[in-house]
């Protein structure tokens, strides 16, 4: 990443707009920021990292500080910066959060922080975090790792010198892309411990299944139980008894089995006995029950059979019926007839009516189209010398609109002329008084000049303008004398006048001649159309003549239109008479027609009317409906009383076989004692329900024992595949996250780093070695201190001199700088190298070189130097004067006193 040109606005100590085109630094070597203390130049560095990151460089200087304080409240803070990227070009813009004026009205309000980039394809992100997002993607960095490894801003330096080894992970994984390490760590401590929860959960599992157990709490077994509860029994002696308590339980249920099916064979017995001594004794009763039933069935069949009887004479009533019926049916539909022809008459008398109404419709229609014809024929004959005079009337009508329009322009001529008159008047006083004043002026002059002339005039001596010797009166001078140039001016303005009165005469003139020729004509055409008598009020009795004569011709035009409209019509009424005449001779016709059915109809439904028994087909149909609900009602009591005499009989039959069967079942029976039977088939029930319950128990018991074993037989195997796979995980996962006791705790990420690690001191140290005149060189601890806390990438320092090895911590401030500087570098430079894909052909310093002496200081720029050899660019900030003699490319940042900083490049 180089910046190509940076645009800075009211940020920071920079009031206004400044622009740095960083191009003309070139794509290497060193450069350096210098000026005044506080004058802005760590501001350049700040606003290259809040370009890319919306942040300043240094932590102690937030986003929110950055609006300067020296700025106009109008002026708007932001920063702009092109840059270059893998040879692509790149614009970005971002403002921070700050309070500006109100567009409309008076306060401030809080303008929002905002960000714009756009990419080398022509694609533009404007969202904050969508641009955010892009930049650490493109650069491979974010904030935090671009200021260790590209800008060591003011104060960090020993950031990346003292980094813990956690500190370095979070470096290293982003640049060098160990994540899938991590990852993998992270899967193995998360596969080991959901292993390790299995297995506590199996374990918990089997432990609740052996409470489980079922015993019987009176059999002496139970104490082993109760030792397999409290865990006192292995494995294999809990299954044993287990399958122990089974085996007694499944011989204790057979042998209830057994008892209770010698049991439920008494109760049977029994129950058969009760059943049939029950069954005599119903017996009994239904015999003597049947007796008296007998009797009554008797004595209701001799009453039934006289009522079949009576019921029985009635046939020749139904019979006398059904003829009536008969008759009926055979006359319903003639009755049909009579109420079609009834409908018929009635149609026909409607049709007659309608016709009959549009028959006087029709002849009083055609007598209103013959009296239209007589008028239109009048009226049209009335028009025929309609217009004859109408071209003579529109030739008036246009010579009278020709004669106002010559007045109407002959009234504005005449208003012009009087405005061409006063203006003459005007110019001509401004005319006359400002030739009377050059008049004056002229004359003041002349005696100014007379007067001049005569103080040189002597006795003796010629006059230059009259030649005379003598001079008995001279001019006096005038004591205020026009110059020649304000003569010259007033002529001037005196002949402007005149031109501008001749030409305002000249205008009136051709204006009144035209007058003068307009009204002659008027005069001439008005004579013409009104006679030599002309009126007073010319213009107004030329309108009225005219509206009249306009009255006129719209009257003609009317009539016009009558005349052809009575043309369109009079053919059209001629045909609509034939029309309705036509129309009326049809109806004339279908009259007659409907006269003569009528009357036929009529017949047939008198005929017919005195033929039938009843009014209508409804009467007929009332009449049959009671008839043949009379004839019904016969037939029903026939057939009741019959059915009743026949279901007695039935009944009889029904109750001498019960009669019969009853004494059989009793003469072949013997005495059973009910109570005492009862008694014992109660005991037994009583006995074969505590059994059943007993039975139950046991069974339960069993079943559970059962469910218990196969559940801890299969949790067993589970159990045990889990401890065998938890073991060689766990062990993993301790290795990959340096978690084995007894060994130093470094994870498998960090072992990978420590090898890039290895070559960032390796390439550190080919420029320490150089600053530090061959006494130090940077090495990565090999022990930890602890095997507490994570390790691996600890840094150590070998002082060559004494041959003594120990923390960088121990440097000093100058020598903490240079192995700082030289870490940054080689950080650097196995990023480059690296195929993480990261560019970082730019490089910034931001003080530190003041801790040096003047050697080391040489063995820095020299490192430096030959670090900028290649494609890449090194910003350094600093007062020390050595490096402004140095260094040819600077940028110096200047404080004005009236407040604001300004900045110019040399290069």
């Amino acid at each position: 990443m180089r910046p190509n040109k940076l645009i800075i606005s009211a940020f920071g100590p920079y009031a206004d707009k400044v622009e740095l085109d960083l191009s003309v630094l070139g794509e290497r070597g060193l450069y350096l920021v210098t000026g005044d203390t506080g004058a802005g130049k760590t501001t350049i560095f700040d606003a290259i990292t809040f370009a890319l990151y919306g942040e300043a460089s240094g932590a102690n200087r937030s986003a929110t500080m950055l609006r300067s304080k020296y700025a106009l409240p109008e002026t708007p803070t932001y920063v702009e910066m092109y840059f270059v990227y893998d040879g692509n070009e790149y614009y970005i813009k971002r403002n921070p959060s700050y309070l500006r004026p109100k567009q409309k009205g008076e306060g401030m309000v809080s303008e929002g922080a905002n960000a714009e980039l756009h990419m080398p394809d022509g694609r533009r992100v404007t969202n904050k975090k969508e641009v955010d997002k892009e930049i650490v993607e493109l650069l491979g960095v974010d904030r935090s790792q671009f200021t260790q490894i590209a800008m060591i801003a003011q104060g960090d330096f020993l950031k990346l010198l003292l980094a813990t080894t956690d500190d370095r992970k979070k470096i290293f994984q982003k640049l060098f892309k160990t994540q899938s390490y991590y990852v993998l760590q992270e899967k193995l401590k998360a596969e080991s411990g959901q292993l390790g929860k299995a297995y506590e959960e199996l374990s918990n599992s089997i432990k609740l299944y052996v409470n489980g157990i079922s015993c019987d709490p009176d059999d002496v077994v139970s104490m082993e139980v109760a030792k397999a509860k409290n865990r006192e029994l292995s494995m294999s002696e809990t299954l044993l008894l287990i399958e122990n308590l089974i085996q007694k339980d499944g011989e204790t249920e057979i042998k209830f089995g057994k008892e209770l099916a010698e049991i439920e064979g008494k109760i049977e017995e029994i129950t058969k006995l009760l059943e049939k001594a029950k069954t005599l004794q119903i017996a009994k009763e239904s015999l003597s029950n049947a007796e008296a039933e007998l009797v009554k069935a008797q004595e209701r069949k001799e009453k039934l059979g006289e009522k079949l009887e009576t019921e029985g004479k009635k046939q020749g009533e139904i019979e006398n019926l059904t003829k009536k019926i008969a008759n009926i049916d055979a006359e319903l539909p003639e009755y049909d007839e009579l109420e079609r022809k009834k409908r018929q008459v009635l149609e026909v008398e409607a049709s007659m009516k309608a016709d009959e109404v549009a028959f006087k419709g029709k002849t009083e229609e055609l007598e209103r189209c013959k009296n239209q014809i007589i008028q239109l024929d009048a009226e049209a004959k009335s028009l025929e010398k309609v217009g004859e005079n109408k071209a003579k009337l529109e030739a008036i009508q246009a010579s009278l609109e020709s004669l106002l329009k010559e007045m109407d322009e002959l009234s504005e001529l005449e208003n012009q002329l009087k405005i061409l008159q006063e203006s003459y008047k005007n110019k001509f006083i401004s005319a006359e008084e400002k030739k009377g004043r050059y008049d004056i002026l002229n004359k003041a002059y002349l005696d100014g000049q007379a007067g001049i002339l005569a103080e040189t005039l002597s006795d003796g001596i010629p006059c230059p303008v009259c030649g005379s010797k003598k001079h008995p009166t001279p001019a006096q001078k005038h004591d205020i004398v026009p110059t020649k140039e304000e003569l010259e001016r007033s002529k001037m303005l005196a002949d402007a006048a005149q031109q501008e009165l001749n030409e305002a005469s000249q205008k009136a003139g051709k204006v009144s001649g035209i007058v003068a020729e307009k009204t002659k004509a008027i005069d001439v055409q008005s004579k013409e159309l009104l006679g030599e008598e002309l009126p007073g009020n010319l213009k107004g009795e030329v309108k009225s003549k005219l509206s009249d004569l306009r009255g006129q011709l719209s009257e003609i035009k009317k009539s016009e239109e009558r005349k052809a409209k009575i043309a369109e019509e009079l053919p059209e009424l001629k045909q609509k008479v034939d029309t309705v005449l036509q129309e009326s001779n049809d109806l004339r016709e279908k009259i007659a027609k409907g006269k003569t059915l009528l009357a036929t109809l009529l017949e047939r439904q008198k005929e017919l009317a005195e033929k039938l028994s009843y009014e209508n087909k409804a009467g007929a149909n009332k009449a049959k409906s009671e008839l043949t609900q009379e004839k019904k009602n016969y037939e029903d009591a026939i057939k009741k009383a019959k059915e009743d005499f026949e279901n007695n009989e039935k009944e009889i039959a029904r109750i001498i076989s019960k009669i019969e069967a009853n004494k059989k079942m009793l003469a072949d029976s013997e005495e059973i004692d009910i109570s005492e039977k009862e008694v014992i088939h109660q005991g037994l029930k009583e006995k074969k329900n505590t059994l059943i319950q007993l039975q139950q128990e046991v069974y339960t018991r069993k079943t559970t024992n059962q469910s218990m074993l196969e559940n801890i037989k299969q949790k067993s195997g589970e159990i045990q595949k889990v401890e065998e796979k938890w073991a060689w995980v766990r062990t993993l996962s301790n290795t990959a996250n340096g978690n084995l006791s007894g060994k130093e705790k470094i994870m498998l990420e960090t072992y990978i780093q420590m090898t890039y690690f290895d070559r960032i001191i390796h390439r550190a140290n080919t420029r320490f070695m150089i600053m530090s005149g061959g006494q130090y060189e940077l090495k990565r601890r090999l022990e930890a201190e602890n095997n507490r806390s994570q390790s691996g990438l600890e840094l150590d320092v070998i002082d060559h001199y004494n041959g003594t090895e120990r923390s960088v911590k121990t440097l000093s401030g100058g020598e903490s700088f240079k192995a700082s500087l030289s870490l940054a570098l080689g950080l650097s430079d196995e990023i480059q190298s690296s195929a993480g894909g990261i560019k970082l052909d730019t490089m910034f310093v931001d003080e530190g070189f003041g801790s040096l002496d003047e050697e080391s200081l040489v063995q820095a720029m020299k490192a430096l130097s030959d670090l900028a050899e290649g494609n890449r660019l090194v910003g350094i900030i600093s007062h020390v004067s050595e490096l402004k003699e140095r260094i040819d490319k600077q940028i110096i940042v200047t404080k004005e006193k009236s407040g604001g900083s300004k900045v110019v490049i040399e290069a």
